[in-house]
């Protein structure tokens, strides 16, 4: 794509390919006529670039649809035919990585444990799971459109520097030159919470929405005592960083429900899962802990929902049980507190990403080059 846009006709086919190609996209699979009903592009036109997707790759005709008599409309779609992409997602204790189709979708995946190392031996660790992957597919680094690095901490924008990432003590590394170097392939590093943010909206709204925050709830390390919490704010469709990059950052510590437990006294468990098991059949305990931690973060909850009124709300967690009481219970406290509901009502909604959330929204860069739409990172 040229770096920049002269002439009606030239900006012209630049619009109209993204709404085709976003059309194509949100609905799965669609015709060229819909198309063409749906987006007020021309039907010649429509068939045009239709045609030049279909010899770069990008989409493919997948069989007749539904018709109401006369010939049936040739459905299509975004290729299945190569994966795209491959994602990472590196937290303190272990690292997961998928190959996405251009529909975000995983071809493979892995996840294994991980303890914090210096970046060079981070970035071999990298590739070392990323090869295996490829090896499943049967494809090489250089077949892949871009990867995606996806990590706590303070980032330099766009130039894939970590300024600051308190769980792997690094400071002013150059990860994004660092893997390049390794693999080959042009990589962008994004902060964890922001890539969930990302893939939220891209892959988890059935609707489009302008504004949206992305809330992860993490239960299973307990190491710190708090209930681990990240933020990814979109506005206006794109991501909000803030004036010097940390936009999102939340410092309030949250007991974490297992340390409040033996605290006061109560019943403890030694693991999550125990604890959730606990939740699960209804123990009192284990319940009020819960509701306790729900309290404290509905404040926070209250108060984003005031400040930036976002369309959707979206919790993710590495235990969804867990996540699912808190849902109940925030609902609760908007839904007679909230402000925004005056005007108009937050959908507070649960992540249906799964645990490879994260690394799909690292590759979400890597999206945005293939469909010429403007970058996030």
């Amino acid at each position: 794509m040229p770096k920049s846009l002269t002439g009606k006709p030239q900006l012209n086919r630049f619009v109209n390919r993204r709404l085709i190609l976003d059309k194509i996209r949100r609905d799965g699979k669609i015709s060229r006529a819909e198309l063409a009903k749906q987006t007020s592009i021309r039907p010649p036109t429509v068939s045009a670039i239709v045609k030049q997707l279909l010899v770069e790759g990008l989409v493919e005709e997948i069989g007749n649809g539904q018709t109401s008599g006369g010939r049936a409309p040739r459905m299509i779609a975004l290729s299945r035919n190569q994966p795209q992409a491959l994602g990472f997602e590196i937290s303190e204790t272990g690292i997961s990585a998928g190959v996405c189709d251009l529909g975000g979708r995983l071809c493979a995946h892995h996840q294994v444990s991980y303890t914090p190392v210096p970046p060079e031996q981070a970035v071999e660790r990298l590739y070392e799971i990323g090869s295996k992957l490829l090896r499943e597919l049967d494809i090489d680094w250089q077949k892949l459109q871009g990867v995606g690095v996806a990590i706590p901490g303070h980032l330099k924008l766009g130039e894939g520097i970590v300024r600051w990432s308190s769980p792997f003590n690094w400071r002013d590394i150059p990860l994004k030159q660092l893997c390049e170097e390794r693999w080959g392939v042009k990589t962008d590093v994004v902060n964890d919470s922001l890539a969930g943010s990302m893939a939220a909206h891209l892959f988890d709204t059935a609707q489009s929405v302008e504004n949206l925050v992305f809330l992860y709830v993490r239960f299973l390390d307990v190491s710190h005592g708090v209930v681990g919490l990240g933020t990814g704010i979109i506005i206006n469709g794109q991501p909000y960083h803030g004036e010097f990059g940390a936009a999102g950052e939340i410092t309030t510590p949250v007991t974490h429900p297992l340390v409040r437990m033996k605290a006061v006294g109560n019943e403890s468990f030694e693991t999550v899962a125990a604890f959730t098991q606990a939740v699960e059949r209804g123990d009192p305990q284990a319940l009020d802990a819960m509701e306790l931690v729900g309290a404290e973060l509905a404040t926070l909850v209250l108060h984003v929902v005031n400040l930036l009124e976002p369309g959707v709300l979206m919790i993710g967690s590495d235990v969804p049980i867990l996540r699912d009481i808190l849902l109940d219970h925030w609902q609760r406290v908007l839904e007679t507190q909230s402000l925004a509901y005056e005007a108009g009502k937050t959908q507070l909604m649960a992540s249906t990403l799964g645990e490879y959330g994260v690394v799909r929204g690292a590759i979400v860069p890597t999206l945005q080059r293939i469909f010429r739409i403007p970058q996030w990172s």
